[in-house]
């Protein structure tokens, strides 16, 4: 038995796991929270999945936990959503501790694309890579290559949210124009008076001008960044989820209609940007919390994860 926590910038999930299937699910909010604040949380939100599956800490082996920013051996650094900043807090330790349990920590893109991709594989033997856009508070990329989390050299690699795009925002981040200053949650709801990002896009499809100006914008970015990252790692499939991603299914098309504009005139953008590459969010299980749980039963946080060895067990889970 491990549990899975995922912490998002508005809203934690945490799932139990009992050899590859969720067995409970809880949801806390995530609030205004760092350094001790982020453990407190943390635990909670693991108690809470614990009280839904009707068991206690002696029970579960390991415990896996998905956060924004850069992480290292259990330690969280520049997740700037969550009010951390280069000296970072240290996570696993302070869970580990406070539960007397195995704790294993990854950036919450990697684990949500894994457990995206380990879903999903189970029903594709022929999916080797995925990207998972998480569109929410943040904007970020976990990257699966050949089956495999891929980190980066620095713990870094999927950090699109904090890449100037060209405006004079600052962001949370400290630099100016980041993506994250147009795609995310917090820039959608400052440039719709204060409304939920799903609402903007509702309005643009019901043909309200202002909210397809805005819609429009927030495409054209996505649909640039993500062709950045579809020239640089060429996945099978873009798998978008998130807060937003999971809520407004509209932006696949919108997507797609901005890629093959994109890449109307060259032959090799149209190999590129293929459509048929775009998933939503269409999964029931919460896939950042399932991975982190997945990555916690496999003992693999800092030695890597290779969902190639868990082949025979995924299947079995899905069955």
């Amino acid at each position: 038995m491990t549990v899975g926590v995922d912490i998002g910038g508005s809203g934690t999930k945490a799932c139990v796991v009992v050899n590859g299937r969720i067995i409970a699910t809880a949801t806390v909010p995530t609030g205004a929270v760092d350094g001790d604040g982020l453990g407190d949380l943390a635990v909670r939100a693991l108690s809470l999945a614990l009280t839904e599956a009707g068991a206690r800490l002696a029970d579960i082996d390991s415990i896996g936990f998905g956060v924004p920013g850069q992480v290292s051996s259990g330690l969280v650094r520049y997740a700037a959503n969550l009010g951390i900043g280069e000296t970072g807090f240290d996570l696993g330790g302070y869970v580990s501790s406070a539960t007397q349990v195995v704790t294993l920590v990854e950036n919450d893109m990697r684990v949500a694309a894994l457990g995206a991709y380990t879903q999903l594989a189970a029903l594709d033997a022929a999916l080797r890579s995925l990207i998972y856009i998480g569109l929410g508070t943040g904007v970020s990329a976990g990257v699966i290559l050949d089956g495999s989390i891929y980190r980066g050299s620095r713990g870094l690699a999927g950090e699109i949210g904090h890449v100037p795009v060209g405006t004079d925002v600052t962001c949370v981040c400290g630099s100016v124009g980041c993506l994250e200053t147009l795609v995310g949650a917090s820039a959608l709801r400052q440039g719709w008076d204060g409304e939920t990002p799903s609402a903007v896009f509702r309005s643009a499809v019901s043909g309200d001008v202002r909210a397809q100006e805005l819609v429009d914008k927030v495409i054209e970015h996505l649909a640039r960044a993500m062709w950045w990252l579809a020239a640089a790692y060429d996945p099978d499939l873009f798998f978008i989820g998130g807060g937003i991603g999971a809520s407004t299914p509209s932006i696949r098309n919108l997507l797609a209609a901005r890629w093959a504009e994109m890449a109307a005139p060259s032959a090799l953008a149209q190999r590129v940007l293929d459509p048929g590459r775009i998933r939503m969010y269409d999964l029931e299980e919460p896939v950042g919390a399932f991975g982190a749980a997945l990555l916690a039963a496999a003992d693999g946080a800092d030695r890597g994860y290779d969902t190639r060895k868990r082949s025979g067990r995924r299947n079995q889970s899905h069955e």
